[in-house]
Order: structure tokens, then sequence, then C-alpha cells
């Protein structure tokens, strides 16, 4: 896991409008302290959360992710979560989650979850 500099590690939840924003303003009020209890040795963690349109249903996963980080990069973000009501495929079948452990990225479609 990523730490910035000044020892707190930041979590960006950029979710779509609507239902995608309503969920991550939820998960942002317990995320911190559950990271926090996981992680151990006195981390703390910063969850931001940032509503606006990222998808497009046109683009395909690799763009996407691209776009994704690159948007984490510009604004410093130690870890990005990506929240879509969109429904992504990948090989013809249904996305839930794309990760990126490398880039520290995590891309959710929410309507195979059921949201």
């Amino acid at each position: 896991m990523r730490v910035s500099s000044q020892g707190v590690t930041v979590v960006a939840l950029l979710a779509d409008p609507d239902a995608p924003t309503d969920i991550a303003q939820r998960i942002a009020r317990i995320l911190p302290a559950r990271l926090a209890d996981k992680s151990g040795q006195g981390r703390r963690f910063d969850v931001e959360v940032v509503s606006e349109p990222f998808t497009s249903g046109a683009e395909d996963l690799p763009t996407l992710m691209r776009r994704i980080m690159d948007r984490g990069r510009a604004e410093n973000w130690d870890i990005v979560i990506a929240l879509t009501d969109l429904p992504l495929l990948s090989h013809g079948r249904k996305l839930v989650v794309d990760l990126s452990h490398e880039h520290g990225l995590a891309l959710l479609s929410l309507p195979p979850l059921g949201a």
C-alpha cells in the first residue's frame, strides 16, 4: 500500500453521480477507521469522495483504467476506487471489479452487485 510523504494514505472514491456517489459517501464514513484497524502500525487514511461522470459506454476497459490512473496521478491520490452504475464487460462477461495493485486502482461496476 502506498503512503504519501505526510504518512497519510489518501484514498479517492471517484464515483459517477447519483447512486454511485451515494454509495461512496456511505463508504467514506466508515472506510478510514476500517483501513486503519486492518493496516495497524498507526497508519492514517483520508478518504475523499469525488462525484463526476468518468465513464463512457464506448470506452474499453484498458482505456477506462488508464484514465482513472491518470486522474489519480494528477490529484496525488494514493489509491483510487472508482464506482460506476454502468454495466461493464470484459471478454463478453459482466465485470464486477477490475484491480491494479501496482497502480493502487480498483474499478467497481455496481449493476452486477445488485446496487
